[in-house]
């Protein structure tokens, strides 16, 4: 079966016995991540007992019976076992369907409950067609977040800590927040956690003095050297940054959040309207003329490798920690050297 908008939610708060298995999948990870913890909150909320255990492609590949193990056996303590798995499509997709069909043919759920996270899925793909076909679960195609939907989400993890905001300051924090759910969570955090106990709404001045740091700020402009082909400016930041100890997986997502703004203008251009303040961060109008010049070097199908790219040093930083910084230098390299060529070929006639 397919979920859409309200059903999602109204699926969280109280889910139904039959549904043991839930394939949420997009484009912004965040997104996806954020909809598969509100599923496994109300599961575990019906269930009173429960523990989650997290699996991966190459779990399951190594050990082919664990998934059906931790799905079919229940617990001797009575508790309910929520397993969660992120793939990165379809190389466990007969495993998963498997179990699938046999529910269906069953008429009933297992004792345990199923939650895949995954990155886009079109149509074609097996796993997600074989789940919206399903009558024992459930897929549910998120989008990345709108103005709205981040105020919204600000607004919800502020009141978790009692916190108030003025309006001007809500819009002005969300207007500056990058374009990708789970970033986007870390930073309303932060403000979170800044409001926590300070006696008054968030003002719009708490807002610039936090969101606005001069470490964010180095680090931005590190990225767009990078992007504009400036080695001499972009390695001068990025030795200033390492010094005070930003970590490799905070410049890699500022560097994707930079890549994904790039490509979304793209896909805006011929639109009308002022493109840069659809954005988030927004582009504002003294900024537009070096990010519109950024942005003819860059193609969408260049934008495309350069994210996988972030992705796959993303993995390399967190699994090798400091040894991945070398990687880093060697990444701003290759980039300055792209973007350079790209500059010589936009300038010859």
């Amino acid at each position: 079966m397919i979920l859409k908008g309200g059903q999602v939610s109204s699926f969280a708060r109280k889910p139904d016995s039959q549904t043991w298995c839930v394939l949420v999948f997009g484009d912004d990870d965040g997104v996806v991540s954020d909809t598969a913890d509100q599923i496994i909150a109300g599961w575990a909320k019906r269930a009173g007992d429960s523990k989650t255990v997290t699996l991966d492609d190459d779990d399951i590949r190594r050990e082919p019976h664990l998934l059906a193990d931790n799905i079919e056996i229940a617990s001797l303590l009575g508790e309910l076992n929520i397993v969660r798995i992120r793939t990165s499509g379809e190389k466990i997709a007969k495993s998963i369907l498997g179990l699938v069909e046999e529910a269906d043919q069953r008429g009933e759920s297992f004792a345990n409950r199923l939650i895949i996270q995954c990155s886009g899925l079109n149509k074609r793909s097996k796993l997600r067609s074989g789940i919206e076909a399903a009558n024992s679960a459930a897929a549910i195609h998120v989008f990345a977040d709108t103005a709205q939907s981040l105020q919204d989400m600000v607004k919800a993890r502020l009141a978790e800590f009692d916190v108030e905001i003025d309006t001007d300051a809500l819009q002005d924090f969300v207007s500056l927040l990058p374009g990708h759910r789970g970033l986007a969570n870390q930073e309303a955090d932060k403000l979170a956690l800044y409001g926590r106990g300070l006696g008054r709404p968030v003002s719009l001045n708490d807002v610039r003095l936090l969101c606005q740091t001069d470490a964010d700020n180095s680090v931005r402009d590190m990225v767009q050297y990078a992007l504009d082909g400036n080695g001499v400016s972009c390695l001068a930041e990025y030795d200033r940054i390492s010094e005070i100890g930003t970590s490799a997986i905070s410049i890699l997502r500022i560097f994707e959040m930079e890549a994904r703004r790039l490509l979304e203008a793209r896909g805006l251009l011929g639109t009308g309207g002022d493109i840069g303040r659809k954005l988030r961060p927004p582009v504002w109008q003294s900024e537009w003329p070096a990010f519109r010049s950024r942005m003819d070097k860059w193609s969408a199908a260049s934008l495309t490798r350069l994210l996988a790219a972030i992705h796959d040093l993303e993995l390399k930083a967190k699994t090798e920690g400091p040894a991945a910084e070398a990687a880093i230098r060697v990444f701003l390299l290759n980039v300055i050297k792209s973007a350079a060529q790209r500059s010589r070929m936009t300038a010859s006639p």
